[in-house]
């Protein structure tokens, strides 16, 4: 039987538990991204509570660097267990490791061993991350109509960045100067919902429905198995060039929330400033997001039109805040440019997944996702890794305004992140370029879901014709 035969023949069917499971899948990315970045915020107190330099950092650091080599097992094991297996092996990893973060807080454990125990959470949580953030596509893939994927695919991928949020507005006001040493609190929250995502994981109990949602599962298109998907995703120059630029995008945003609450705090802004502006940048996403897929969703072919528009913008707002955040007194400018740099900048994140699905159809969901998240956490890591490199000693009357700390012998770790943001804008500036000159999508699944629904609603017109007579 060939395709089109196949979708003419198929009979679609939506079923009311894909809502169900995506609010699964939106709590467990929501519970992975609070544990991710709860430390980050509240870095000079992380660093003091575990009695090492560079507690906040490696606590953050850790979910990139694991996720590079555990992200091709992850792509692997999603394609080959299905949705089911990669929501049962994240949520699984992700409560151990937020359990033993809480263990490490109790009375019976001894100061010197905290960091060792808490790092081993952090690290299990930070495997299951790629199980977690590959989710997205390949549940709109399977259960959603062509349709509402694009919405639906905006909403459970800005769970992420939605968790993030919660919790970089959230632990500045748990662990404070007026309560340094509250982690119990804030790793309480962050297993709870690690607790309620795992109970969500039980209700799961089918990868697939029973009958195809779409033209493109209904009709007899071979999926390439593990390694024939990579490379076939890898000979994609477009692909290739999506990768660079998103998955740029997503190592960008990690490099900002990593620094901006160092910047800000050596400027004299204040811890609640600072975890707002966090909340701030994830919240105008949301906005930005949501636009950018209802309008993908009812224009699909303006997608390449919408991405290239939304990194533009982005470097507007990049350029704009990298100048506010050197300044003191700048609260309406940082917010303003935080607004515009998070409307944009999350427009494309949750849309540019989806196209890496339509570009590389019909390799599976979690191959383009992984690959573009992998993307992602390897150049997170080269731009921590510079913007650390850049910044220098606060001058005399930074350390005499700063805010990161009480602790007078801690004010030689703060810094000025000058050349740090400046570096910063240059590389969204420099992706931004790639993207709009290099990028020119085709929409290969979408296609083939028009024509299918077109083959199909032809057939019933006729059919319903016939009965008439």
């Amino acid at each position: 039987m060939t395709a089109a035969t196949a979708a003419e023949a198929q009979v679609y069917k939506q079923y009311k538990r894909r809502f169900l499971y995506a609010i699964v899948v939106i709590v467990i990315n929501l519970s992975n991204a609070m544990t991710w970045i709860s430390f980050a915020p509240i870095s000079y107190h992380t660093n003091a509570y575990y009695q090492t330099d560079l507690a906040a950092v490696l606590l953050n650091v850790v979910f990139m660097a694991l996720s590079i080599p555990v992200g091709l097992v992850a792509v692997w094991l999603i394609d080959r267990f299905g949705l089911r297996g990669g929501i049962y092996i994240g949520g699984l990893l992700n409560f151990i490791g937020n359990a033993l973060r809480l263990i490490a807080d109790f009375d019976f454990v001894p100061a010197s061993a905290r960091f060792a125990i808490a790092m081993t959470g952090q690290s299990l949580a930070a495997i299951s991350q790629p199980f977690i953030m590959y989710l997205p596509t390949k549940l709109t893939g399977y259960w959603f109509p062509a349709d509402e994927r694009n919405l639906w695919n905006t909403l459970t991928s800005m769970s992420n960045p939605i968790g993030i949020a919660i919790m970089y507005a959230s632990s500045p006001q748990i662990v404070n100067n007026d309560n340094p040493t509250n982690f119990m609190v804030l790793n309480g929250i962050c297993f709870g919902m690690a607790a309620l995502s795992a109970i969500g994981c039980v209700t799961i109990t089918k990868s697939e429905p029973p009958t195809p949602v779409s033209g493109s599962k209904a009709v007899d298109v071979e999926t390439p198995g593990f390694w024939a998907g990579i490379k076939k995703a890898c000979r994609s120059r477009t692909f290739l060039v999506l990768c660079l630029c998103l998955g740029g995008g997503v190592g960008l945003f990690n490099a900002l929330y990593n620094n901006l609450q160092p910047a800000l705090c050596a400027k004299g802004y204040s811890e609640t400033f600072n975890g707002v502006m966090g909340a701030l940048l994830i919240a105008s996403g949301l906005f930005g997001a949501a636009a950018a897929g209802i309008l993908a969703d009812k224009k699909k072919n303006w997608t390449e039109f919408i991405m290239k528009g939304a990194f533009v913008v982005a470097c507007i707002g990049a350029g704009s805040l990298t100048v506010a955040v050197n300044y003191e007194g700048q609260e309406a400018w940082i917010i303003i440019s935080i607004i515009v740099f998070g409307f944009a900048g999350f427009a494309l994140y949750p849309l540019g997944l989806e196209t890496g699905v339509e570009i590389t159809f019909p390799v599976a969901e979690a191959t383009s996702t992984g690959l573009i998240i992998m993307s992602g956490q390897i150049q997170g890591v080269l731009y921590v890794l510079v913007t650390a490199i850049l910044n220098v000693p606060a001058s005399p009357h930074e350390r005499s305004i700063q805010t990161c700390s009480d602790l007078m012998s801690e004010t030689a770790s703060i810094s000025n992140w000058k050349w740090s943001f400046i570096a910063w804008m240059v590389f969204v500036a420099v992706l931004g370029l790639i993207c709009i000159i290099f990028f020119r999508p085709k929409l290969r699944r979408m296609a083939l879901d028009v024509g299918a629904n077109a083959r199909a609603q032809l057939k019933e017109d006729e059919e319903e014709s016939e009965f008439k007579m």
